[in-house]
């Protein structure tokens, strides 16, 4: 359901479904990810429900391109979904899982696995400390308030974005550490029995 919602704040302006992607992969690239067809297949099911309307427009460097908006019905239904206060986090992440599996591996593979995995929360946590620096940058003084709003909340998402990626960066360490003390000492044990 989500990202029928992101899609429809999206569509405040009139995007295609490529500017969609483009959009998507700037503004949300490191908390959600849709490939283009799974844009695409969301915008046809908000178009059937009446959220959506797309209309073709001719294009300056090729072949005329499908524009979509929201609805005043689609916009109703963005809203409602704010209203309704913040979705529950379903932990649907495939490396939970993984946790859970990773004794089927050696100590040594599955040290590997963690040392990964505090590697990509190391990336995303200097990758988002840089946008968020470059936001800091970003202030105009001629700003609407509604400008001002926008900027506030997109902060206000790269904030806990970042907040998570420290804290899955932090947790990680201390994963390997315990891991370590535990069962390294344990085999080491075991080796000298």
């Amino acid at each position: 359901m989500s990202l029928e919602h992101i899609i429809l704040g999206a569509l405040k302006q009139p995007q295609s479904g490529y500017d969609l992607k483009r959009w998507f992969d700037e503004v949300f690239s490191f908390f959600w990810n849709a490939d283009q067809s799974q844009i695409y297949r969301t915008i046809t099911r908000l178009s059937e429900r009446g959220l959506v309307t797309g209309k073709a427009v001719t294009s300056a460097i090729g072949p005329d391109k499908r524009v979509y908006r929201a609805t005043t019905k689609g916009k109703a239904e963005l809203r409602r979904w704010l209203n309704n206060g913040p979705v529950p986090q379903a932990q649907r992440s495939a490396v939970y899982a993984q946790l859970i599996f990773l004794a089927e591996l050696p100590a040594a593979e599955a040290i590997a696995f963690l040392c990964a995995m505090k590697t990509q929360a190391e990336q995303t946590v200097s990758t988002l400390e840089a946008i968020a620096k470059g936001a800091d940058d970003d202030s105009s003084p001629g700003q609407t308030l509604e400008d001002k709003r926008v900027e506030f909340f997109n902060r206000a998402s790269l904030s806990l974005g970042l907040a998570r990626a420290k804290a899955t960066q932090l947790f990680v360490t201390e994963l390997i550490a315990t891991h370590k003390l535990k069962f390294e000492t344990q085999q080491d044990q075991g080796e000298a029995a």
